[in-house]
């Protein structure tokens, strides 16, 4: 998630104090464009290195088209609350103007789901080349932002998130899981994670082991796991202070992205800064999610993906690609034809070490040997197949 890191972001928008231009410039080139913050404004996208307001209601439109079975809602959550899963009517794919945003979940070398503007889900069983829609749950309210996570061609779920409250003070939440590509959703009445704080960075590894990030600006993070497929949950030791790291008034958080797992190895980005530059850090844990620790700082070049638990990759805008094998010990630069137009770095989720994917302002490529060639597909929603990005 699921590539994807499209995170800190978020951190940036709840700050009580706004960091320096300098920073943002920074940090847009090592994050690329990822999907909106959100946050008591308006949800936002990246337009190039500055972030927009995008007012999304094109879901909402779904729940008239077309009847959906009804989710069971826990009792008395204050949260985002699914009212149906409705089938997708109307046109397959009603287009979305570009650039736009786009998060991608790739569980296999075959199967990749991609999420466009919170809007449309879409599933290829081929690498991308051919896209089925799936439907997604029907929201109360305004649609809410969402993040996704599936291990497979059928089991995903969703983290909807509403407002933040101050600096992170609490946020509300809500988790629904899918067994069936969607065509039903299922909210979970979640029990162990708090409303304090803000939420981020699903990610499952099997039908029953995920991690949900907990975060706020003035403490270091903890990751929540659970072992029951999304009910319930429990908290991890906080992540340690990364050397030269410390939260402070003009520091900014240490804001993780998502829990990639490769056997009992589980390997977490996270992005923070010091003395006003963007750092990049790599957790490690060997114990299910229970404790984490420092591995590696990563050079902030582009962004970060992980192949295998030692083989890290690192793509910029354009034939900017680098990669370790040894958990970050050294860096090689590796021959890659990557371009795009956009001046920002793309997001990246590698299925295993040949098959990933880069997405940049919702364009996608493609790789099918791990970065050193890549194509680029279309978009589903969009009908557009960028030509470099």
């Amino acid at each position: 998630m699921n590539g994807e890191e499209p995170e800190l972001r978020r951190a940036l928008e709840g700050r009580s104090g706004s960091p320096s231009p300098e920073f943002r410039a920074r940090l847009a080139s090592a994050l690329g464009a990822g999907r909106p913050v959100a946050s008591s404004t308006p949800r936002l996208a990246l337009a190039g290195a500055v972030i927009l307001a995008v007012a999304v209601v094109g879901v909402l439109l779904m729940a008239r088209q077309g009847g959906g079975r009804i989710a069971p809602l826990p009792g008395s959550a204050s949260g985002p609350r699914i009212v149906a899963t409705p089938t997708p009517a109307g046109c397959t794919f009603c287009p979305i103007a570009m650039p736009t945003y786009a998060q991608l979940s790739a569980p296999s070398d075959n199967v990749v789901w991609v999420l466009v503007q919170d809007e449309y889900l879409a599933r290829s069983t081929d690498r991308g080349a051919d896209w089925e829609r799936r439907p997604l749950p029907t929201w109360s309210g305004q649609t809410p932002p969402l993040e996704m996570s599936f291990i497979d061609d059928h089991e995903g779920w969703l983290l909807a998130v509403g407002d933040q409250i101050g600096a992170c003070r609490s946020q509300t939440f809500a988790l629904a899981h899918t067994t069936d590509a969607g065509a039903t959703w299922t909210q979970l009445d979640v029990k162990g994670i708090p409303e304090e704080h803000c939420k981020d960075g699903v990610s499952f590894a099997d039908s029953q082991r995920g991690f949900v990030n907990v975060w706020d600006e003035s403490h270091l993070p903890v990751i929540y796991r659970t072992t029951d497929g999304g009910r319930t949950w429990t908290a991890s030791a906080p992540l340690p202070n990364p050397p030269g790291f410390k939260i402070t008034d003009t520091g900014g958080p240490l804001q993780p992205g998502t829990v990639r797992a490769f056997g009992s190895i589980l390997l977490l980005p996270a992005l923070g800064q010091v003395s006003g530059a963007p750092m990049q850090y790599v957790f490690s844990s060997t114990d299910g999610g229970k404790t984490w620790s420092y591995l590696a700082g990563v050079p902030v070049n582009g962004a970060l993906a992980f192949k295998a638990s030692t083989q890290w990759f690192q793509l910029g805008g354009s034939d900017e690609a680098i990669e370790t094998t040894d958990s970050g010990k050294t860096w090689q630069d590796y021959a890659s034809d990557y371009q795009q137009a956009a001046g920002v770095a793309p997001s990246v989720v590698f299925a295993d070490p040949l098959v990933g994917y880069a997405t940049v302002r919702g364009g996608i490529a493609r790789t099918v040997d791990g970065g050193h060639h890549w194509v680029w597909i279309t978009t589903p929603g969009t009908g557009v197949t960028p030509v470099g990005g």
